[in-house]
């Protein structure tokens, strides 16, 4: 549970730069390396027969990952032509401990080793199909399963969902331990509307 905050609080306070928010989605929703992020081109962002994937090379190796529309459409946002990401892997780094939670820092590799067990927790199958991910294996298969059990794909990782919200900010609460609706907002940048109403329902819920 605290590592799915975590990877969740990171998505949001992310949110603060949007193209230090496209590497971590990035890195979220594929499984990038720092190597990979750092290779990664406008052209290496497309659309396949209505799926979103990505090109992402690392030394020799070349794999098609799949993508979640969100992250697609902040990576085509923040693409100029050229490398979509100028930073190094210290560069990196700091940017994922930068909106880490400041009792449990992560790094991009950390970040990303997080979600693997994540996934792989969620595979109920004898295939490895977090396996064919990273070896840019068995697409269309992948795809399905990246559907069905990624939270980044379903949107379990965003905000957008009032009720995915409603969960999100009540764990940040209890873990973050801070509950002044304005300084919630501020961090997961949120309207501090739609956060003081939120607060409002997880309180009414309690108190029944």
């Amino acid at each position: 549970m605290i590592k799915e905050f975590d990877i969740r609080y990171i998505n949001a306070t992310s949110r603060k730069n949007l193209k230090e928010h496209a590497m971590i989605r990035l890195i979220i929703s594929t499984l990038a390396t720092p190597e990979e992020i750092n290779n990664l081109t406008r052209k290496d962002v497309r659309s396949l027969k209505g799926v979103f994937a990505v090109k992402l090379k690392s030394g020799r190796k070349i794999r098609i990952a799949p993508i979640d529309p969100k992250t697609y459409k902040v990576l085509i946002e923040v693409s100029k032509g050229g490398k979509i990401f100028e930073y190094s892997k210290v560069e990196m780094d700091s940017i994922v401990r930068k909106y880490s939670p400041a009792n449990r820092v992560y790094d991009a590799i950390s970040l990303r080793n997080a979600v693997i067990k994540i996934l792989r927790d969620c595979q109920f199958f004898e295939h490895d199909y977090v396996r064919d991910l990273l070896n840019g294996r068995n697409f269309e298969e992948v795809v399905k399963f990246l559907n069905d059990m990624h939270p980044m794909f379903s949107g379990v990782w965003d905000l957008d969902d009032d009720e995915v919200a409603e969960d999100f900010i009540e764990n940040y609460m209890i873990l973050i331990g801070e509950r002044d609706v304005k300084r919630i907002a501020e961090d997961i940048c949120e309207s501090v509307e739609r956060v003081e109403s939120i607060v409002k329902g997880i309180s009414s819920r309690i108190m029944r």
